[in-house]
């Protein structure tokens, strides 16, 4: 594949409107499955609640491969920093 077809698939990935709303699909399912969770599901509410934050990691990742093949200085940062095993709302 040369290099103009590849930047033209990702031209069309980015316009095509099935790919982003997959993202809002995926969030309003993991929200329901989490809020389906027994009362003592405790593991199982968290798994649902922090599969719906990557949602934003993944989504913002994609656009970057799509929009030039790297991640932004702030995004490779993302990896190195550590996070809050219990999520905060």
């Amino acid at each position: 594949m040369t290099e103009a077809e590849r930047l033209q698939w990702a031209k069309d990935a980015e316009r095509n409107p099935v790919i982003w709303e997959s993202f809002n699909v995926l969030r309003q399912t993991y929200m329901k499955m989490a809020a389906e969770c027994g009362l003592k599901d405790d593991l199982g509410r968290f798994r649902y609640l922090e599969a719906y934050k990557d949602i934003d990691v993944v989504e913002t990742h994609l656009q970057a491969v799509l929009h030039g093949g790297k991640l932004i200085e702030k995004q490779k940062s993302e990896f190195k920093t550590k996070r809050k095993i219990i999520p905060t709302f």
